[in-house]
């Protein structure tokens, strides 16, 4: 029997006076891989920083691993890849290996120093990941889809059981793209991470998740990729004039 690592119970959050999430309820099971899609403004990054405790919703419930998030001190056991991640200054004076291993702050609290335990963790994750070769590379130095798998290696690092990965996609090429969803399929094998992931690609995102919620302030569809085509929900949260692009088409 699949447990519930997430349940939001009428999340409700507002910006100044505008209401950006309108009591959005859904459950995400163990080892489940979501993709949460939406037009722009839509509320999809807002409902990710709620999730990982970056945000406090002005209403409703998130429980964590059945805890409350504002009671769970099990902050470690969720991995948060921001939107945007790899836009910082190219000339950053880090190594790989570095980034990944601020992954552990954490839990290591900022006076206490890596030990053999943490550099094995690292070594692990970024073999994981296809980068321990590239360890003693500063950040810079490295492609679009290289800085990707770097942060999420510092995501993976303190062995959370969910992951949340915001627009992980963006700016990277096509072959970068299909080798992120190759590595997601082989951490979700190997590892049984629970996947959550915010994208605007609502074709690709179909082809590659279990599930998907539509969202647009309010949740306008949670469920299988082939419900969410035949139910025309797609119009429903976006507007009639759209359709569904899938992989490869042009």
């Amino acid at each position: 029997m699949r447990l519930p690592v997430l349940d939001l119970d009428k999340i409700t959050f507002y910006y100044g006076d505008r209401m950006v999430l309108d009591r959005v309820s859904l459950t995400v099971f163990s080892g489940d891989f979501l993709g949460i899609v939406g037009p722009n403004g839509s509320g999809k990054s807002t409902l990710l920083k709620i999730i990982a405790g970056l945000l406090r919703p002005a209403a409703g419930s998130v429980r964590v691993f059945g805890v409350e998030r504002e009671n769970s001190r099990r902050e470690t056991r969720i991995g948060y890849v921001a939107q945007n991640v790899t836009s910082f200054n190219q000339g950053f004076p880090a190594t790989v290996e570095e980034i990944v291993l601020a992954g552990l702050t954490a839990s290591l609290g900022l006076l206490r120093r890596p030990g053999r335990r943490e550099r094995l963790l690292v070594e692990e994750t970024l073999e994981s990941v296809g980068l321990a070769d590239l360890r003693e590379r500063l950040i810079g130095e490295l492609s679009g889809g290289q800085q990707q798998r770097t942060f999420i290696a510092r995501a993976l690092v303190a062995e959370p059981a969910l992951l949340l990965l915001d627009e992980p996609t963006v700016g990277v090429d096509a072959d970068a793209k299909d080798k992120f969803y190759e590595l997601l399929a082989t951490l979700r094998r190997e590892r049984g991470l629970t996947l959550l992931m915010v994208s605007h690609d609502v074709g690709v995102v179909a082809e590659q998740v279990q599930n998907i919620a539509c969202l647009n302030g309010k949740l306008y569809f949670h469920g299988p990729p082939a419900e969410f085509r035949a139910e025309d929900m797609l119009c429903q949260a976006y507007g009639s004039a759209v359709r569904i692009l899938h992989h490869g088409d042009h």
